[in-house]
């Protein structure tokens, strides 16, 4: 749960630096302009199509760990935009690092509830799924996702902005440091529960 408010507090930075939206709320937002359905209904069956997809590639059914995401990500996001909880910052310097440090949270975010094992998120099994079936790094595949994502959206007429180029470039390399970072973690901690 730490982790998916992570990754919903990195998101909600995004949009308070008014930079840019994620490659993959671009994509929503594109695809919510040519049909009738709500952004966060294209959010759930977007999530629902890259489960499904995953699954035909690997077989394994989903975890716990991906419903909850699917849900909770959501939900933290309201909680954290609809209550204010995050200032308005003045200054394109101040923005721009507020937008980079947003990045960088959503990458640790991911990277730690990947790490726990209790399933991935929708995008985030993907991009294991597709790394391990190309035999490339989590980096190069989820960079190439997010690229996918942001361009898709584009042509639907999603908002591409700053920040937006700035994601696809930086949540793949952030996503596979922590993810190192907090399976090394697990480990350490799995070796110690084994030895008490």
């Amino acid at each position: 749960m730490g982790g998916l408010f992570l990754l919903a507090l990195g998101s909600s930075m995004m949009i308070t630096a008014d930079l840019g939206v994620s490659t993959w709320d671009v994509l929503h937002l594109g695809l919510a302009r040519h049909t009738p359905i709500s952004v966060g209904t294209i959010i759930l069956l977007v999530g629902l199509l890259l489960v499904f997809c995953k699954y035909i590639l690997d077989r394994i059914r989903p975890q716990f760990g991906t419903l909850v995401n699917a849900v909770f990500v959501g939900v933290f996001m309201n909680l954290i935009l609809d209550h204010h909880w995050l200032p308005q910052l003045d200054g394109i310097a101040l923005n721009i690092a507020w937008l980079i440090l947003g990045i960088f949270v959503i990458g640790m975010g991911a990277g730690l509830y990947v790490a726990i094992g209790y399933g991935a998120g929708p995008r985030d099994g993907l991009t294991l799924a597709l790394a391990d079936r190309f035999n490339t790094s989590v980096r190069m595949m989820r960079t190439w996702m997010e690229l996918t994502a942001c361009l898709i959206g584009w042509v639907l007429g999603g908002p591409v902005f700053f920040g937006t180029v700035l994601s696809i470039f930086l949540i793949g390399p952030f996503f596979q440091f922590w993810l190192e970072q907090f399976r090394r973690l697990v480990s350490v901690i799995d070796r110690a529960k084994v030895a008490a």
